[in-house]
């Protein structure tokens, strides 16, 4: 898998990062191209002794059937070579994804939260196909080409020095000014994912709460709230088309008068006869050749400037360290934690308060919970019941003071040891995409349906597990769409009980349980 990092890498310099693992595949991408452009060559050439030999005595002789066969050598490596470009493509795509994905499941969970989902999702989805976009279009080509326009400069030059000045000339000056609208196009494409990120965010958040907006008769204002995302989005990304757009009329315009000076200028020195005809119209498949490249680097420089946006903000997600080292995904410490003491421990999230507020959510926090105690934490709404739940299970690092279990340090055990012996109930309850059975068994360590069945059904969810039959595999839609929210609350009450830790934390976990119920779950 690549491993990319920014690092203060220029576009440019993150893109080859994560070519670099197709070195072998690029390597032979470019052969073939070396091969074609070495044929394409060959056929001003050639061209040049078919029209001057024409209305000789001589002939033409084999030179049509030359350049036929020079041309069908050239069409079969490009299409060869246009396969592999697409897979190289494909795969940088694929592995940029996979990077981010692992990435949003492994950094710490402060640091996650600060994003929206609607914005992680633009970074896994749009910014990844800008980036494959970048490669698919001409980004080899323009490598390559480097090499076909060396060729063609070379070819004119012994054909007329002064022809290939005038078109240097004018060449010169487009590619300044390219070189000046990338700068531009390249913030501007940041504002614009950045606007796509926000839409993004917003549908995800109206989609969620469909149910409310439709009970609020919202649907006309949320609307209206989200139109204005779109002209926002839809904005920025006119911005960005109207630098893009200033590229190709440039590079346009600079080929049109190469071509009309060429031309005037090369006619005159054929009437003086200083070149042939067949110098010239070499001289012209020449400038072609020379052009064609040109155009694929102004091209590549305008989609990488328009993927630099994409770009950054996936450097941005990928840049963030690790809760833990990924081996310790398979490694687990076996501690017993039995005993848990807070001294004077305190918290607060990476952002800088307001003027005049405590940075800390919590504050001297002194608390000690011996073995087999139960202990309830009572206190208003947002006074950090659930994020004291959530220090204790090392979601959260404690800011200050020490966390200790059974007597030793949490910076002394690892976070995936602590989380196996831990059981936490949020009061949000969130579910996973899937069967009953692969959320309470998330992990993806066990197995057993019986089990699973039984702790159901001890918990009140005999309904849910004979909805169309299929007990413990029913598909409960996104986040869980098909259960009510005391059955989402019953099910993730399941999925601790199964996992038989040695700490239970429970956060407000009957809130959407009626009197009865939650009884009948304590009592269990």
């Amino acid at each position: 898998m690549v491993k990319a990092k920014n690092n203060g890498k220029s576009s440019w310099g993150v893109v080859f990062s994560y070519l670099s693992p197709f070195k072998g595949l690029l390597t032979v991408i470019c052969l073939m191209s070396l091969t074609s452009s070495a044929a394409s060559l060959l056929q001003p050439l050639i061209v040049n002794d078919l029209v001057d030999s024409a209305g000789s005595a001589q002939g033409i002789g084999y030179l049509p059937v030359l350049i036929i066969l020079v041309l069908i050598i050239g069409a079969i490596l490009n299409g060869i070579q246009q396969y592999f470009i697409q897979k190289v493509a494909e795969s940088v795509a694929r592995d940029a994804r996979t990077q981010l994905v692992r990435k949003i499941l492994r950094i710490p969970l402060d640091a996650l939260e600060k994003y929206t989902k609607g914005d992680i999702l633009s970074r896994v989805i749009n910014d990844t196909m800008l980036l494959r976009r970048c490669l698919t279009e001409g980004f080899v080509q323009s490598f390559v080409g480097v090499f076909t326009l060396i060729g063609a400069v070379i070819g004119m030059f012994f054909i007329d020095p002064l022809l290939l000045a005038i078109s240097a000339v004018i060449y010169l000056l487009a590619v300044v000014s390219v070189t000046m609208a990338t700068s531009k196009v390249e913030k501007s494409s940041a504002q614009m994912q950045q606007a796509v990120g926000e839409l993004s965010s917003d549908v995800s958040s109206v989609l969620e709460a469909s149910s409310l907006v439709r009970t609020e008769n919202a649907a006309g204002h949320q609307f209206k709230r989200l139109q204005q995302k779109v002209d926002n989005a839809w904005l920025k990304g006119i911005g960005v088309a109207r630098l893009v757009a200033l590229i190709t009329p440039i590079s346009a315009v600079a080929m049109q008068i190469t071509f009309l000076v060429v031309l005037g200028v090369g006619g005159v020195r054929v009437a003086n006869g200083i070149i042939t005809v067949g110098n010239l119209v070499s001289f012209v498949m020449f400038l072609v050749m020379m052009i064609m490249p040109l155009g694929y680097i102004f091209g590549t420089m305008s989609n990488i400037a328009e993927a630099s946006g994409g770009i950054t903000r996936i450097q941005e997600i990928l840049g963030i360290p690790d809760e833990y080292p990924e081996q310790l995904d398979t490694y687990h410490e076996n501690r017993d934690i039995r005993s848990i003491l807070l001294d004077n421990v305190s918290f607060k999230y990476g952002a800088e308060p307001e003027e005049g507020a405590s940075p800390y959510l919590i504050s001297g926090m002194t608390l000690s919970i011996a073995p087999g105690e139960k202990i309830a934490i009572v206190g208003p709404s947002g006074s950090g019941k659930s994020t004291l739940l959530r220090l204790i299970a090392r979601l959260y690092e404690i800011s200050g003071g020490n966390l200790l279990y059974s007597g030793t340090a949490s910076s002394d055990i690892s976070i995936p040891a602590v989380r196996a012996k831990i059981g936490l109930v949020q009061q949000d309850s969130p579910l996973i995409l899937g069967t009953l059975l692969d959320n309470v068994y998330i992990s993806g360590r066990g197995t057993d349906s019986a089990a699973a069945h039984r702790i159901l059904k001890d918990l009140g969810l005999e309904k849910v597990l004979e909805r169309s039959g299929h007990g413990v595999d029913l598909n409960i839609g996104g986040s869980g769409t098909s259960l009510s929210g005391g059955e989402k609350q019953r099910l993730a009450i399941a999925r601790v009980i199964l996992k038989n830790p040695q700490v239970y934390l429970l956060d407000e976990f009957t809130s959407q349980l009626d009197g009865i119920s939650a009884g009948g779950v304590c009592a269990e």
